[in-house]
């Protein structure tokens, strides 16, 4: 992935650091399993596959799927792109000011885990509130990871990435609205064990083309 981030980008990391607090901290240089790497192969047409998080020994596992591939071939940058889905006065629902959780994806070119460029949520009343994270590949795509935050009270964060098939849909719907299109049927190979998958349910995975 392209690692030259922003000043926006830049703050954004700080805030995630701030945001990870401890566990994290200790377990920066810690990578995930080779299997898994192996899967977040880094290629033309491949993205990161996994957002991974730390478990209750350090080690980073994959926790959710990226779901939503994004490629742009035209005027601008294809997470440009996506951030001014997700930006502007057109787009007031979404804001990027929450603290943030643990959220990093495997870079092949740095071989670390990398916190997302953005991160966004849509709040509204109740739970279920739209979740993304952004990670830019290259000047040509964007790797998205879309779930609801599910009220849980007995997890840190009083909340859980869920329902990722309807977050998903949602991030499509919205984006299409922005300028994108979407390719059908997608299917994407997370490289994880059928059991984790069976636990993710619907997925939602999806193309999107600028």
């Amino acid at each position: 992935m392209d690692r030259n981030p922003t000043r926006r980008q830049t703050i954004a990391g700080i805030g995630s650091a701030v945001a990870v607090g401890t566990v994290a901290s200790a377990s920066a240089s810690a990578q995930p399993t080779d299997a898994v790497v192996d899967a977040d192969r880094d290629g033309e047409d491949d993205y990161p596959l996994c957002l991974y998080k730390p478990d209750d020994d350090g080690e980073w596992q994959p926790a959710l799927p990226i779901n939503v591939h994004a490629r742009a071939d035209g005027s601008k940058p294809a997470f440009e792109a996506v951030e001014d889905g997700f930006t502007g006065l057109d787009n007031l629902e979404w804001t990027p000011a929450l603290p943030d959780a643990t959220a990093k994806a495997w870079d092949p070119e740095a071989a670390k885990l990398v916190p997302p460029d953005a991160s966004y949520r849509r709040p509204r009343l109740g739970d279920e509130w739209d979740h993304v994270h952004v990670w830019r590949v290259d000047d040509d795509r964007a790797a998205i990871h879309a779930h609801l935050d599910v009220l849980d009270l007995t997890v840190s964060h009083f909340h859980r990435g869920d329902r990722y098939g309807e977050a998903a849909a949602d991030v499509v719907t919205h984006l299409t609205g922005e300028g994108w299109s979407e390719r059908t049927p997608y299917d994407i190979d997370y490289g994880v064990e059928d059991a984790r998958l069976e636990r993710w349910g619907e997925t939602g995975d999806a193309k999107l083309e600028y």
